[in-house]
């Protein structure tokens, strides 16, 4: 009786031993991903997001990782990231408004994506919420220099 008593309290205690303590459990967070700086009204950007990932004493890695995803009418999108990961988000436009529609036009041949608009990189905190993205646009009209007067 005695022998199995001391392999519960064993397990106990490995258990506890083996889990995240204090406030650092939460280890992903979803962050709202918007686009800024553009005039165009229902322009859908496509978001690459890549991470070399990381290590820690507390967890393997699962990564390297990456994905697209496809924001919407407002130019925004929302995606779980993991907490105090670098990311690499790379923005261009798209023709496409959702996923299926960019593999049935990636299948056809189709062209599915604009040049870089901008590249990112960015780290989320628990504090993290939305990173706003700004974008380099061509639309936007340079303002003429007036001469100097004198």
């Amino acid at each position: 009786m005695l022998k199995y008593l001391i392999r519960i309290l064993l397990i106990i205690l490995l258990a506890s031993c083996s889990s995240t303590g204090g406030k650092d459990h939460l280890r992903s967070k979803e962050i709202t991903l918007q686009i800024v700086n553009t005039q165009e009204k229902n322009q859908h950007f496509l978001l690459t997001v890549i991470t070399d990932g990381k290590e820690t004493n507390q967890a393997a890695a699962k990564f390297p990782k990456s994905f697209i995803i496809i924001t919407n009418e407002n130019k925004k999108a929302k995606v779980k990231l993991n907490l105090r990961t670098k990311y690499t988000i790379k923005v261009a436009k798209t023709p496409v408004k959702n996923i299926d529609e960019l593999q049935n036009k990636k299948k056809s041949g189709q062209k599915v994506a604009g040049r870089l608009l901008a590249n990112v990189e960015f780290t989320p905190t628990k504090h993290s919420d939305t990173l706003k993205i700004k974008i380099n646009n061509d639309n936007h009209k340079k303002v003429p220099e007036l001469p100097n007067s004198e």
